[in-house]
C-alpha cells in the first residue's frame, strides 16, 4: 500500500516491467475508470495530490509509471510514442478496464493522443493537460532548461518537500543524462502530432495554464481548433495546474467526467 487508499503493483507488458498505482472503490457499479499518464521527468505519484478528492467521487483510479520513469523499467533506445501507447493499451487490456477516461499531462498527453487514435481504441473520453504535441525544431534543446525552471516552484509547498531531492535528480540527471532515455526523448519530441488531431472523435477536454512556458496556451488553442467539439479551459497556473490550482483543476476535471 502506498497509503491507506492507493495500492501499488507491477506487471510485465511487452517485455518491460511496468509499475502502476491504483484505487478501486468498494462499490464498482457505474464507476468511472480514470487512467493518469504523467509528464517527462517525473512519475505518476505527482498525481497523488488530487487523488483524495477523486477517491471520494467513487472513481476507479490508475496511475501508470511510463517506461523509464518511476519504478518502471527503462525501455530500449529506439522507443517512441507509438510504443508508449502500446504499453498503456496492453495494460488497459490486461487489467480488463472498461469505461476508460485517460488524463495525460505534457508528454503523457502525447501518449494519450496516440491512444485516442488507436483503432480500436478503449477510451470514452480524453483529457489533455498542458499536453505536448505541437512541435518546433528547437524544442528538444530548450525543454530541459525550461522544464527545470517550471518545476522548481513545486518545491516550495510543504507537501512537496519529501520528493524535492528526487525530482531534482530526475530532471537534472537521471533521465536526460541516461543515454537510452536521452535517445528516447529525442524521438518523442521530434514527432509533430498536429496533423493527427483532427482524427480524434471522442469527447475531449483540453486544460492549459496561462503562464505555462513549456506547452503554452497557444499550443492548447491550436489543439482546440483541430479536435472537433473539444473544450478548452485555461487555468491561472503554469505547467502543473493540477498542483498549483488543484481545487479548480479537480472541479473542471470531474465536471467533464
Amino acid at each position: 500500500m502506498v497509503n491507506n487508499q492507493i495500492s501499488c503493483k507491477q506487471i510485465i507488458v511487452n517485455d518491460l516491467l511496468i509499475n502502476y498505482y491504483y484505487f478501486l472503490p468498494k462499490k464498482k457499479s457505474n464507476s468511472k475508470t480514470v487512467v493518469f499518464l504523467h509528464g517527462w521527468g517525473v512519475d505518476s505519484q505527482l498525481w497523488f495530490k488530487i487523488a483524495p478528492t477523486l477517491i471520494k467521487k467513487n472513481y476507479s483510479l490508475y496511475f501508470i509509471d511510463l517506461p523509464g520513469f518511476g519504478q518502471s523499467q527503462i525501455p530500449p533506445e529506439s522507443f517512441n510514442l507509438d510504443q508508449y501507447k502500446d504499453i498503456v493499451l496492453k495494460l488497459i487490456e490486461r487489467l480488463s478496464l472498461k469505461n476508460v477516461e485517460v488524463v495525460g499531462h505534457s508528454f503523457g498527453g502525447s501518449v494519450a493522443i496516440k491512444l485516442a487514435l488507436n483503432d480500436p481504441h478503449p477510451l470514452e473520453k480524453l483529457v489533455l493537460v498542458n499536453a505536448a504535441g505541437v512541435r518546433h525544431p528547437s524544442i528538444s534543446k530548450k525543454f530541459k532548461a525550461v522544464l527545470a525552471k517550471i518545476i522548481r516552484p513545486l518545491f516550495f509547498p510543504s507537501f512537496m518537500q519529501p520528493v524535492r531531492a528526487k525530482l531534482y535528480q530526475l530532471i537534472g540527471s537521471e533521465y536526460l543524462n541516461n543515454p537510452s532515455m536521452s535517445k528516447v526523448f529525442t524521438q518523442v519530441v521530434s514527432e509533430n502530432l498536429m496533423p493527427l488531431l483532427s482524427k480524434i472523435n471522442i469527447p475531449t477536454l483540453i486544460i492549459s495554464g496561462d503562464s505555462d512556458k513549456v506547452t503554452p496556451v497557444a499550443h492548447a488553442q491550436e489543439m482546440n481548433k483541430k479536435i472537433k467539439g473539444s473544450k478548452l479551459v485555461i487555468l491561472s497556473s503554469g505547467h502543473f495546474g493540477f498542483l498549483d490550482q488543484s481545487d479548480e483543476f479537480v472541479k473542471v476535471l470531474t465536471k467533464f467526467i
